[in-house]
């Protein structure tokens, strides 16, 4: 697990190193100079030659150091500085006066235009931009995107707001981001990330107390978590051990929703799966998963008693009996219950009922449907207004998007795995009931729905290089979840 900070954040760690545990600002400056100076020579050739492009801040005083060090290696480097030089913090100051005494070129600030330059650092601004770039600092984060030369951020891509990921007019796209001491949600989330390109986290000395001095909310899974993360399998086991999923899915029209969700919550792990469907769908879902139970929607309530974890919601329709059906399942569910599809407009007028033992799970437009905030005001901020929702519903909230956040009101997983070949139709069927399997397993609400984004994305991601992007299916997913956690086999039990 990675956490997240927030540009505010990285300042309060910084703060707290130089001011509280009295590490000075000039050696932390020098630690992140040579974290890029480290990343240039182990990836670029001395013939290039290379412009460090400066604010007068402290991200620019990195550039200016990790100059100077450069050109100690036998690098052409230079420097320039944008912006009112009466105004520089100390750190830069000092910064500049070294590579001055060392002979460091200082290039008037028309040279980013001339693109003569192989290779260019971003040190213009750094994680405590907050308003729109104007002016010539506009002008030159343009040519610099023109020049056609390799890009290095410092810290932040310039022009990329730090803790949302947000375009502040224009920015700098970069192939590669230094940043520095801990990661940036702003370099995970869209459109941040695509301007960041690969995202290096530099260590530069940050004293694990001042790290522990900040408590982020935002944090995100890597493949080495999934083995930790995963619901144990005894040896010792029968169907029972490992649960039993109600899916209260499918309508007359609309029968795959229920095929996949079934099929997920099996490949998840659950021993047992009944779907609650109409009866003209009883014949193609037992032919299409035999593995399945099947009951008619009259018989919902002797279902819940029967199951561990339930689902209702995908292709259900929006007709007054299917609403009744979902109303009936929230106000009566006795165990973890997943709200999915259709199920999530139908439950408009009843969120205030819900409680911690919910996940529901919208897309943009219907979290837009049940807030009222429109889909672009909830584009600026997922993981915030995903974390709201959940404060305000009381239950585990799954805003799905590029990158799904999931929050139980408190924390917030983003989720960084999977690609846009899964954006076709059934894929949200499959992670639903993937959480499903999860629930079946006695795993709690926030769990599970975190471990089925994320194992959710990686199937896809496993798929896409097989199939590739275009032709990536929701029914792939499912095999893809078969693959990863057939790594986790290890004779009958997960360890």
């Amino acid at each position: 697990m990675r956490y997240l900070y927030s540009g505010r954040q990285a300042k309060e760690i910084d703060s707290h190193a130089i001011q509280t545990v009295g590490i000075p600002g000039l050696v932390l400056m020098e630690k992140a100079a040579m974290t890029i100076a480290a990343v240039i020579m182990n990836r670029e050739e001395k013939s290039r030659k290379i412009l460090a492009v400066c604010g007068t801040g402290n991200n620019g005083g990195d550039g200016v150091a990790a100059v100077r060090l450069l050109r100690q290696q036998g690098y052409s480097a230079a420097v320039t500085v944008v912006g009112d030089t009466d105004h520089m913090t100390e750190e830069m100051q000092r910064q500049l006066e070294i590579a001055v005494n060392c002979d460091v070129p200082v290039l008037p600030v028309a040279s980013v235009a001339e693109h003569d330059f192989d290779i260019l650092l971003d040190g213009v601004f750094g994680i405590g931009l907050s308003r729109e770039v104007e002016g010539v600092f506009e002008q030159v984060l343009d040519q610099m995107n023109r020049s056609g030369a390799v890009i290095y951020a410092l810290d932040v891509p310039s022009g990329i707001h730090a803790g949302t990921g947000a375009v502040l007019g224009t920015a700098v796209r970069a192939d590669c981001t230094i940043t520095f001491g801990v990661n940036k949600l702003g370099l995970v989330l869209y459109p941040g990330c695509e301007y960041a390109g690969e995202v290096i986290v530099g260590d530069i000395g940050f004293p694990e107390v001042s790290v522990a001095s900040v408590t982020p909310e935002h944090y995100y899974y890597e493949p080495e978590d999934l083995p930790v993360q995963m619901p144990l399998r005894p040896a010792r086991s029968h169907k029972g051990t490992f649960g039993r999923v109600l899916v209260a899915a499918g309508s007359e029209t609309m029968s795959g929703a229920a095929f996949l969700a079934a099929k997920a919550a099996y490949a998840m792990g659950a021993g047992l799966v009944k779907v609650i469907s109409p009866a003209c769908n009883r014949e193609i879902l037992l032919s299409s998963l035999p593995e399945i139970l099947f009951a008619e929607r009259d018989e919902i309530g002797d279902s819940l008693d029967w199951a561990d974890a339930v689902l209702v919601g995908p292709g259900l329709g929006l007709t007054e009996e299917a609403e009744e059906l979902v109303r009936y399942v929230i106000q009566n569910s006795p165990v973890p219950t997943v709200i999915d599809g259709d199920g999530i407009r139908l439950c408009r007028n009843i969120t205030d009922t819900l409680s911690d033992n919910f996940i529901i799970t919208p897309h943009l437009k219907e979290m837009n449907y049940l807030t009222g905030v429109s889909v672009e005001d909830l584009k600026r901020d997922v993981p915030g207004r995903t974390k709201t929702a959940a404060k305000q519903w009381n239950c585990v909230v799954v805003g799905k998007d590029a990158r799904t956040a999931v929050s139980d009101g408190q924390e917030c997983y983003i989720n960084v795995s999977g690609n846009n070949g899964m954006a076709t139709g059934g894929s949200g069927d499959v992670l639903a009931g993937l959480m499903g399997g999860l629930l079946a397993q006695h795993m709690e609400p926030f769990a599970a729905a975190k471990l089925a984004v994320f194992l959710h994305g990686l199937s896809g991601d496993a798929m896409a290089e097989e199939k590739g992007l275009y032709s990536l299916m929701a029914s792939d997913l499912i095999r893809g979840v078969a693959r990863i956690t057939a790594q986790l086999y290890t004779g009958g039990r997960r360890e």
